[in-house]
């Protein structure tokens, strides 16, 4: 039942991800650079295996059967409850009613990003995002035509279960109440609305110009991902977690395609290593989410794939802008479960893969600073992405808003 919300997948795009609008530039030696991004969106779908939209909590969409009615019962009660269920037809894995639920999502990134050019060719650079989130999730219940003919045979005069018609009728109309009690009594949390902040994974990057023609230049950067930030809480099942628990590896290939003096077209792939981790693990199943035990486990989460094209513009008078799209790819995690039910459901749906389409605009006056016209080397830019078509991940369309100050 823990929530597969992916919204981080999507989110860590403000660090370690690439957008479309990459370039081979670097800083010139001795130059700083502080990139103040930010970043807010809010989510209540997600795409499933096939790329349909579905709910954030439909994982919580579940049935509640007749032996989920007789749980808590025991000794000459549950006997005569048992006896009762069959003289009358019903079956344990009968249902008479199901859950459903709403969940809403909000996050806001705020990342510094500090560049600092070593030489006219080599720029280091850090980032560390703080994530400031919130989960609000809705719970109800509806009982359906099995529940109404338990009622019904619990009041029938010739059985006279009277007592039971009322216990029953109270359990389909606390049915929330319930299931919370259920994921107290397993060490959970009850669902209610959640909100934490905190700092996110350290990236630390180097970018290369290694190629730097009048028609073509190309750089490569290489970094590594530094596992500071929270990982998710197993007993939350609506959290939001800021970090993945191991360092990972990256490296990705830039090339600038220059057009004309205020056009170029640009092209880039990226890949990420993860890591192997170990962290607590829920080691639940498809059919049983609630009951599960949680161990200390060994995991490895798939390896991601970024590329991406865009057209961009920079004109003299400090306005540049553009249009791209990105595709981003996640393959399945493995867990060092030796149970195949669990390690199943463990895995099952984190093979991602997203397709964006975004624009940008914004404005400099690095090129006015040059020629003294202007006092400060700054930029700003804001960028909007569309999210075209996506399978197991947040559906989440944002904006985001930087501010570049050079010194």
């Amino acid at each position: 039942m823990k929530f597969r919300l992916f919204v981080l997948a999507t989110t860590c795009f403000v660090t370690t991800s690439s957008y479309a609008f990459e370039t081979t530039k670097v800083l010139p030696k001795g130059v700083r650079n502080l990139d103040i991004r930010s970043l807010y969106t809010q989510t209540s779908e997600k795409t499933d295996l096939n790329g349909d939209r579905v709910s954030l909590a439909v994982d919580l969409y579940k049935p509640l059967k007749f032996s989920n009615v007789l749980q808590g019962e025991t000794g000459l009660k549950k006997t005569q409850l048992d006896a009762f269920m069959i003289s009358h037809g019903f079956k344990e894995t009968d249902t008479v009613g199901d859950f459903r639920a709403s969940l809403n999502a909000q996050i806001n990134v705020w990342a510094p990003v500090f560049a600092w050019g070593i030489t006219d060719k080599i720029t280091l650079a850090a980032a560390i995002p703080y994530y400031s989130t919130s989960t609000d999730i809705n719970v109800g219940f509806k009982s359906n035509a099995g529940g109404t003919a338990l009622i019904n045979a619990f009041e029938d005069p010739a059985t006279n279960y009277y007592y039971a018609a009322v216990e029953a009728s109270d359990k389909f109309a606390n049915a929330r109440n319930r299931l919370n009690e259920r994921l107290q009594s397993n060490q959970y949390q009850p669902l209610n609305k959640w909100n934490q902040s905190g700092w996110g994974d350290l990236t630390l990057a180097a970018k290369g110009l290694v190629v730097d023609e009048s028609i073509l230049k190309t750089a490569v950067t290489i970094g590594v991902i530094a596992p500071t930030g929270r990982t998710d809480d197993p007993n939350i099942l609506t959290d939001l977690p800021y970090g993945d628990g191991q360092w990972d590896l990256f490296s990705q290939l830039t090339l600038d395609q220059i057009m004309t003096r205020n056009l170029f077209f640009n092209e880039y792939a990226k890949y990420t290593y993860q890591n192997k981790g170990r962290k607590a693990v829920r080691w639940k199943t498809y059919e049983e989410t609630v009951e599960a035990p949680r161990y200390n486990t060994n995991f490895k989460l798939g390896d991601k794939f970024d590329a991406g094209v865009s057209l961009q513009f920079e004109q003299d008078s400090g306005i540049n802008g553009g249009i791209g799209a990105t595709y981003f790819r996640k393959f399945g995690d493995k867990y060092d479960v030796n149970i195949v039910e669990v390690n199943n459901e463990l895995k099952r749906a984190t093979d991602q893969d997203a397709v964006y389409w975004e624009a940008r605009l914004g404005y400099s006056t690095v090129e006015a600073y040059k020629r003294k016209e202007f006092a400060l080397p700054m930029s700003a830019t804001i960028e909007y992405r569309k999210q075209y078509k996506s399978r197991n991940l947040a559906v989440t369309d944002f904006t985001q808003v930087d501010l570049n100050l050079f010194f």
